[in-house]
């Protein structure tokens, strides 16, 4: 199969909804290959300009989007066995290049950064979802560093010019992929980088930014706290031979479908001691009560025999993470506090938070929103509606799946063919756990 046979599958699926039943679940699973590792190792080999491979990354209409990019700018992208191989040996992007990034975030910010260092014009957009998500800041620290960009543009669509030259810029970042973006392209500035962070969400998520740099040998010096850096410019990337490991952030939901169920689920392709940031859903877990042991390439994880303990949870590097857990806080034993949680608005659906608050108070639980945070109280079981809307979130019809379990009526989830642009096998590997 060809990539393109298989973005052609992605894009043209068909409005679905399903209706899943009540139970637990057991047995082993196969996580896919992490989101973010997979357009991180995709963009360094994209200006790497030579060979590189990349294994086990994950297919999906996100990593559509960034692979499209990457074909546009001129790279030339095979696909055998479970290895991608892409040659940007003889990168000639044209002038007025238009880049559909579709629902993908991460490509759209982390590519309009790297665009800035090419000398041509290239146009950027996405679907409605992402037509909403903020960019000004991203944008207003490029013009900082020498691009040249639409400085008024809130948000895509929107188009950028290089080269960036380097220089100073002070940034505030609502989502740590801003500054994983900057960090990104840094290195190709013609002078030295200095980035002073004001503000930063997803702490954890930019040192896997970070750790990718390291691997490049690309020189750069953190300030205290992720508040200051600076990059020396003209540096390059070189090609590479990445091995994607699993997703963290996917895995999450099966370990919270044991956590609610108290049942035992292994997941495998895991690196336990993974740099991802949703790696910590295993501390968070641990902490409400499950049962965790880690083997190889494997976590086994069992929920407690009674209900999980209530505790407050910071979601501030961790914002993924907030559907699934937001989910299981409902059987928890007393209310729980979803901490830091503003910054969901750039993320999935318009606002995060209340989406996931509102279905889970249509399906009879008690969920509030309050400036920054979500609380969660807790029920025994799902007695309210038996349908919910996706609202165009993977990430919310994977935590609707899951509340699935505790639904005495079964549930509907209603237009989830969303599911496809994160983890197109998502309703295969749940029903094959169902217990």
């Amino acid at each position: 199969m060809s990539v393109a046979d298989w973005g052609f599958r992605v894009y043209n699926c068909i409005v679905m909804n399903r209706t899943l039943s009540p139970g637990s679940v057991w047995g082993q699973i196969d996580i896919p290959a992490s989101k973010s590792q997979t357009i991180h190792a995709l963009l360094i080999a994209l200006f790497a300009r030579g060979v590189s491979t990349i294994t086990n990354p994950l297919f999906c209409s996100d990593t559509q989007a960034c692979l499209d990019f990457c074909r546009k700018l001129g790279a030339s992208i095979s696909f055998s066995g479970n290895t991608l191989t892409v040659d940007s040996s003889n990168l000639e992007p044209r002038d007025g290049l238009e880049i559909d990034c579709k629902n993908s975030g991460t490509t759209l910010y982390f590519a309009t950064a790297l665009a800035c260092t090419l000398g041509v014009d290239i146009s950027f957009t996405g679907d409605e979802s992402l037509r909403q998500r903020p960019a000004r800041a991203l944008l207003s620290s490029l013009n900082d560093l020498g691009a040249n960009v639409d400085t008024k543009a809130e948000t895509a669509p929107y188009s950028v010019c290089g080269p960036l030259l380097g220089g100073h810029t002070s940034i505030r970042c609502m989502t740590g992929q801003f500054l994983n973006a900057l960090l990104l392209a840094s290195p190709l500035a013609r002078q030295d980088v200095t980035i002073d962070v004001h503000l930063l969400k997803e702490k954890t998520a930019v040192r896997t930014t970070e750790i990718w740099l390291e691997k490049q040998n690309i020189e750069f010096m953190r300030g205290r706290d992720m508040t200051h850096y600076t990059i020396r410019g003209n540096q390059f990337y070189r090609p590479l031979e990445a091995d994607i490991n699993g997703d963290f952030s996917l895995a999450a939901f099966f370990f919270c479908a044991a956590a609610i169920t108290g049942s035992t689920i292994t997941v495998t392709h895991l690196d336990a001691k993974s740099s991802q940031a949703d790696r910590t859903i295993l501390d968070i877990l641990a902490n409400m009560g499950c049962s965790i042991r880690s083997e190889g390439h494997q976590v086994t994880l069992t929920g407690p025999s009674s209900r999980l303990k209530a505790v407050d949870i910071d979601l501030g590097g961790t914002p993924d993470l907030l559907p699934a857990l937001a989910v299981t806080s409902c059987f928890a034993s007393g209310p729980v506090r979803l901490l830091n949680v503003t910054h969901n608005v750039v993320k999935g659906s318009k606002e995060r938070s209340s989406t996931i608050a509102q279905n889970i108070n249509e399906l009879g639980g008690k969920a509030q929103v309050l400036y920054d945070s979500l609380v969660v109280y807790p029920i025994s079981s799902f007695t309210g509606n038996t349908s919910v809307r996706s609202f165009g979130d993977p990430r919310i019809v994977m935590a609707m799946a899951l509340a699935s379990l505790k639904c005495p009526k079964g549930l509907t989830i209603e237009d989830c063919e969303c599911v496809e642009m994160t983890f197109p096998s998502f309703f295969d590997k749940f029903a094959a756990i169902k217990a």
